[in-house]
């Protein structure tokens, strides 16, 4: 495996680069040393596909080492891309020992660059108490770009995906996921959907999730309560927008973004996402199980029925209101209505449209 470093961070390091030269892209990383808020930060990308991570303040200390950090850097980020464990430790073994020489030329220079400049707009952004970068990891494999002239445009998690799979010639994702119905009661309908999203999924994703496949905008608080089968709320989960972070007697506070799915699979618990506290839109999830081959890394709506109201109809009984206004075009509110169900950007369930859209929800 090659690390094509910059003059820059050769210089950081203190070391004599190799002139050995590996033909695969795919073995070959360039990386360089940038500073952002003051604090030493290595963004790697891979010179076939632009995919990469970034290192944020990196004590001196670390330099030293800063062979095996980038190898667990590798492995981290593959990892969050849900490929199988036997298809990194195959990657691993195909591109061979480590070795550091210079960059490759101006075109694999300028891909990282502009990864930098990504890092560099993201300031304060960046979480301190972190050296692996999740997000900013995000951001530079989901930047549209193009690999030459004449290739359509792209994300880098999807090159390297085709990438792994040309090599090795397999499929390469694998992950357990959770199954899940939600029920949205309408009295006396019901919107349903089912869902299938990887079992690490955050209740902070999961939020995103259903915004998606119910087709809210997103425009209001909400929070997720945790419900057991005596129908006791053992967990009470909200953003970190709300006021309130205490936890009651009977029940625990948490942050949706601190809290995974997986930790309420295997016992028999009740989730209600309520979401618009004003309108009180209460969904109702059930674990319906788990799938320990899921082969893609995003979440799918498998199923659905039924439409979402318009965000601010007023409730229940403001949507039941709407629907009768628009059943009947004689309506002496038809036309007004409908100009205002258009600028709601009310729409009909439309799962194809929901897929599209799902399969990048994990990456923002």
């Amino acid at each position: 495996m090659q690390i094509c470093c910059t003059k820059k961070l050769q210089d950081e390091m203190g070391i004599a680069l190799q002139n050995e030269t590996e033909k695969q892209d795919l073995f070959c990383w360039s990386v360089h040393l940038i500073i952002v808020n003051r604090r030493k930060t290595i963004v790697m990308v891979n010179d076939s596909n632009r995919f990469g991570f970034v290192l944020y303040g990196l004590k001196a200390k670390q330099f030293k080492n800063l062979d095996e950090l980038l190898i667990v850097g590798i492995r981290n980020c593959l990892r969050d891309e849900k490929i199988k464990e036997e298809i990194v430790e195959k990657y691993f073994k195909s591109a061979g020992e480590l070795i550091f020489s210079k960059t490759r030329g101006p075109k694999y220079v300028a891909r990282l660059n502009k990864a930098c400049e990504l890092i560099k707009g993201l300031g304060d952004t960046l979480e301190l108490s972190e050296l692996f970068q999740t997000s900013a990891t995000r951001i530079i494999n989901t930047d549209i770009i193009k690999i030459n002239k004449e290739s359509d445009y792209y994300y880098p998690y999807e090159l390297l995906s085709e990438d792994l799979k040309i090599f090795f010639g397999e499929e390469i994702i694998r992950c357990e996921a959770v199954d899940l119905i939600v029920k949205l009661k309408l009295y006396p309908q019901i919107a349903w959907r089912r869902i299938i999203t990887p079992i690490n999924t955050t209740f902070k994703e999961l939020h995103e999730i259903l915004q998606v496949t119910f087709d809210w905008k997103d425009c209001h608080m909400y929070e997720f309560n945790i419900i057991d089968e005596t129908g006791k709320c053992v967990v009470n989960i909200i953003s970190k927008y709300e006021e309130v972070y205490e936890d009651s007697q009977d029940c625990k506070t948490l942050l949706d973004s601190q809290v995974d799915i997986s930790e309420y699979t295997n016992q028999q618990y009740r989730i209600v996402y309520c979401y618009d506290y004003e309108n009180s839109w209460n969904h109702e999830i059930t674990i319906q199980g788990v799938n320990a081959e899921y082969d893609k890394n995003y979440p799918i709506c498998l199923m659905g029925v039924g439409n979402t109201p318009p965000e601010d109809v007023g409730g229940i009984t403001g949507y039941k209101q709407f629907l009768k206004t628009m059943a009947n075009p004689n309506h002496v509110e038809y036309e007004n209505t409908k100009r205002w169900a258009q600028g709601q950007r009310y729409k009909y369930f439309d799962a194809e449209s929901v897929n599209r859209r799902l399969k990048n929800v994990l990456r923002r």
